[in-house]
């Protein structure tokens, strides 16, 4: 028969820095008092709704006013050695000891200790719960990880709100959200969908709950390429299938907007403002800038220097935000060069646009996301040349486990500012990506290899943590991470 600490899992993650497993776990009930020291609280609310999800509504938590004379069985003391994210966290026979140097800290040690709890007996008055006897200590290997979310008309709310969540226990920091026409504009009702978009105020809740759970939420505004507010593989356009005398503000085929109508910048600010209203503090602004196909192709445009436009644009909106408190972040590929690259397995931009030609020109307040999803080896070259360049840089992988486990592993040894890791119309399908590179953003290279042995089934575990952290309720459709379990329209199409 084996041991009652035996039988205690000890899958974690993301896998902490430094981890010692000791025979033994302590043992709880229905009830359990936590001292905890007010210069490094939170939100009680936080800590006490995961604590509830993670003992299933069980135990009840108790926080008190920290004491030197409290002999309390779960304690959060201020330890200021301890990096601001970082933690030490001891369980043995005597009960749970937590040291942090700030709020942030707190957190990052609150993840951890809700997995680490497992029920042992829910007979109606004999519940018991366990944590093995451990000793942690643990900090962040990278100071931003970053999770980008699409919000497709197809995507509910309920979905987004998993997503989130999830992210938050996997301790990341901030959450970029790009919505594709589905958030509903007052300064341009053509913006969003009808019937297919959201409203500002049941987006807030999202924005809440991201950042109760720690996270700072990045607004999101194509302010280039992608003007259509759609993928171009299915041919909608938010605004000009709607209103086709918008087509001014656009290029001609309407992928990209055009920088030589002063209604385009002046609609681009606007919404990017009215963004910033409904995402909340933060220090950044995510402009999008990828894949400009038709990029100064109109009269007015093509007689014009690319570069320099090009340049002068960002720049311009790069000081409209330095205003606000806000540095922009770009994806990367307009300004390399395809004819200096290898391709298939790096995204460039095309030799005509000569975006590329820019980049010396443009504010080095700038953020360079770096999506490289062919680099599955090696180093990310491409993220060593705009770093080169003096450009503040994220390395994004896709979902491919060798792509992140590469790039993280890329970032770290360059010391690169982190990753932000893309999600695009795949998350469904790839949601473990989400604490795969968590993993590769918070761990060590040294100490991990995506996945953990410890980790093991990581489609399960995600699924185990998921209903605690967004319950289903017993409804069909909100459980797991799929409305479907087989889509049938979509196995017939393929």
């Amino acid at each position: 028969m084996k041991k009652l600490w035996q039988s205690v899992s000890r899958a974690l993650c993301p896998k902490p820095a430094h981890v010692s497993w000791k025979d033994g776990a302590y043992v709880f009930g229905t009830e359990l008092k936590c001292a905890l020291e007010p210069s490094v609280a939170v939100g009680e609310a936080t800590l006490q709704d995961l604590w509830r999800k993670f003992t299933l509504g069980v135990c009840k938590l108790e926080f008190i006013p920290h004491s030197k004379d409290a002999a309390l069985p779960l304690s959060v003391r201020k330890a200021a050695d301890l990096a601001a994210e970082g933690y030490r966290l001891s369980v043995d026979g005597r009960g749970i000891a937590i040291s942090v140097s700030s709020a942030r800290g707190l957190l990052s040690a609150w993840y951890t200790l809700v997995q680490l709890v497992k029920p042992r007996s829910l007979e109606p008055g004999g519940e018991r719960f366990v944590i093995p006897w451990v000793d942690i200590a643990d900090e962040p290997a990278l100071q931003f990880r970053g999770l980008h979310l699409c919000v497709f008309p197809e995507t509910t709310l309920v979905f987004l709100e998993k997503a989130i969540r999830l992210a938050g226990l996997m301790k990341y920091t901030h959450i970029v959200l790009e919505f594709w026409g589905t958030l509903q504009s007052d300064v341009l009702a053509e913006l969003a969908w009808p019937n297919h978009s959201y409203t500002k105020k049941a987006v807030q809740s999202l924005i809440e709950i991201a950042q109760g759970m720690g996270m700072e939420v990045i607004p999101m505004l194509n302010c280039l390429g992608h003007a259509s507010g759609s993928r171009c593989s299915y041919g909608k356009h938010v605004v000009l299938d709607q209103n086709p005398g918008k087509a001014l503000l656009f290029e001609p085929d309407g992928w990209t907007w055009c920088l030589s109508n002063p209604e385009t910048r002046t609609l681009l600010r606007a919404a990017r403002q009215e963004k910033i209203e409904v995402c909340g503090e933060g220090k950044y602004f995510h402009l999008g800038f990828d894949e400009a196909y038709s990029y100064a192709t109109c009269d007015l445009c093509r007689p014009k220097d690319r570069p320099k436009m090009f340049a002068e644009y960002l720049n311009e909106v790069t000081e409209e935000l330095a205003r606000l408190g806000r540095r922009p972040i770009i994806w990367g590929d307009a300004l390399l060069d395809q004819t200096k690259w290898e391709r298939p397995n790096i995204a460039t931009s095309r030799p005509d646009q000569r975006t590329h030609e820019a980049l010396d020109l443009l504010d080095k307040r700038i953020i360079i996301a770096d999506w490289q999803y062919g680099i599955t080896q090696g180093q990310a070259s491409t993220s060593e040349y705009f770093l080169r360049q003096g450009f503040t840089t994220l390395l994004c992988p896709w979902h491919d486990n060798e792509n992140i486990r590469t790039l993280g592993a890329e970032a770290q040894r360059m010391g690169a500012f982190g990753l932000l890791a893309t999600t695009w119309d795949t998350l469904p399908e790839h949601i473990t990506l989400i604490p795969c590179a968590a993993e590769a953003a918070w761990t060590s290279a040294k100490e991990r290899k995506v996945f953990t042995s410890s980790w093991g089934n990581i489609a399960t575990l995600t699924a185990d943590l998921q209903r605690k952290l967004a319950p289903a309720a017993g409804a069909y459709p909100a459980a797991g991470w799929r409305s479907k379990e087989v889509d049938y329209a979509c196995s017939q199409r393929n």
